[in-house]
């Protein structure tokens, strides 16, 4: 059994009970325009461990951040229109 499975990006995460459903896709090429999104796999694990997960992502963010491998990017201010 091959342990190491890649994916892209989340598409989604889904509570259902006491497991969180985490669906992961890949990109798959699509002539010259935008690549389209594909269903690689769906990881399920107990909300418990998805909460633990979530609180460690900081820290993840952190050190790629000063490692280099990640750059921040700046968010536009939200554009709002005025009222009529």
């Amino acid at each position: 059994m091959n342990d190491t499975v890649y994916a892209d990006g989340v598409t989604d995460v889904t509570v259902v009970g006491a497991n969180a459903r985490v669906r992961f896709h890949t990109l798959v090429p699509e002539g010259k325009g935008k690549p389209k999104t594909v269903h690689a796999f769906t990881l399920v694990i107990p909300v418990e461990a998805l909460a633990t997960f979530g609180e460690r992502l900081p820290q993840l963010t952190e050190q790629l951040l000063q490692s280099g491998r990640l750059k921040k990017v700046q968010k536009e201010p939200a554009k709002t229109t005025p009222p009529n």
